[in-house]
């Protein structure tokens, strides 16, 4: 009976699955953790946790011994995304089965459960928990599914080169596997293997064409080489996909702004803004589209407001300073263009800057000598 729950009850199906509730049944534990199978089987993960909570209850030390039950309602209470819960019941778990399959199970269902609550510490507590799991890995599904949990883990800790590690081996046993394609080919990313993340967003897209994560990230990188042709055309696909999400706008507006097509960027970019008005690289971004543009009063208005938000001492801050202060000096406010460009050397003292700034002052002196 245990057995043939785990064949129908993947560990890997951590998604929530919502259904109606189950009824418990008598006090009957036998029944009761018979029913709780029944609704795990048929995806009705409220049943499954109402009816085997209430067979522990009814059962009482002999059924509280049970590791399969404890291992079973973890299960369907992290597709509930009951995930304090689920931890509680799988770590019972742990202490209780005796089978190398559920030993497995229980290891890799912990890690999931860690992945997905992705508090402090948590992608530690997955990485132990699957390394437990790898112990017991004993088919080439197991091993699989062990190596892209443990893939996953390294991967949202931003350890790149040991998620690209684990994924890699998971690719090789998982090849249909879209989510392991996609992810693989964003460590790569991160990890400055551009033509390795190009070939992976690729397969993925043969294995499912509107995985728009791999399509945003194809968008960066073309972003990244200045392929700006196709940069827009991978990042208009994912605006489309996903409009609400102001990160990809962001990105397709300075696609367009490096193609100069500085109208669309223009309208990609104020929609940002006004959406997410104390994102300052948004700000910065538009400044230089109005700038370009020859718009000068937005610009400088742009300028401000990213000033207003990019973080201290940044490059960023160095970059919208020597920028509105270039077009204060274009329109004659040397005050303020000298003011800018010395907040601007202060974080960044390189030649440009300067030269910028004698230039400036030699400017002011013309002024108020009247030559």
């Amino acid at each position: 009976m245990r057995t043939n729950l785990l064949r129908v009850l993947p560990v890997v199906a951590l998604v929530a699955a919502l259904a109606a509730p189950g009824t418990a049944l008598a006090q009957d534990p036998d029944a009761l953790w018979r029913a709780g199978q029944a609704s795990a089987n048929s995806g009705d993960t409220r049943g499954c946790i109402d009816n085997l909570r209430a067979a522990l209850q009814a059962g009482g030390e002999a059924y509280d011994g049970w590791g399969w039950l404890h291992m079973t309602l973890g299960m369907c209470l992290a597709q509930r995304n009951q995930r304090d819960e689920a931890i509680s019941e799988l770590q019972t778990a742990k202490d209780l089965v005796t089978a190398d399959q559920e030993h497995f199970n229980v290891n890799n269902a912990l890690a999931q459960v860690y992945i997905a609550r992705g508090s402090a510490g948590d992608y530690d507590r997955a990485i132990a928990a699957e390394n437990e799991a790898g112990q017991f890995a004993g088919d080439a599904r197991m091993r699989g599914l062990h190596s892209k949990t443990l893939g996953q883990a390294y991967y949202f800790k931003e350890d790149w080169s040991s998620a690209v590690r684990h994924l890699g081996d998971a690719a090789s046993a998982r090849a249909t596997d879209a989510d392991v394609a996609q992810k693989l080919g964003r460590a790569h990313f991160e990890s400055g293997n551009t033509s390795q993340a190009k070939q992976w967003f690729e397969k993925t897209l043969s294995l499912d064409r509107n995985n728009n994560a791999a399509i945003t990230n194809l968008g960066r990188l073309f972003l990244d080489e200045q392929d700006y042709d196709q940069a827009i055309g991978y990042l208009g696909r994912a605006v489309q996909a996903d409009p609400q999400n102001m990160q990809i706008r962001n990105m397709l507006g300075r696609g367009y702004l490096g193609k100069r097509d500085y109208s669309s960027a223009i309208a990609q970019l104020r929609q940002v803004v006004q959406t997410r008005s104390s994102d300052g690289n948004a700000h910065y971004n538009l400044g230089q589209a109005y700038q370009a543009s020859g718009d000068d009063a937005n610009a400088i208005a742009s300028y401000n407001n990213a000033l207003r938000y990019l973080t201290a001492g940044s490059a960023a801050r160095a970059g919208a300073l020597y920028d509105v202060a270039f077009v204060y000096e274009k329109n004659g406010e040397y005050e303020d263009a000298l003011a800018a460009f010395e907040d601007a050397a202060a974080i960044n003292p390189d030649s440009k800057t300067t030269d910028a700034i004698e230039r400036v002052k030699e400017r002011i002196r013309r002024q108020k000598s009247g030559s």
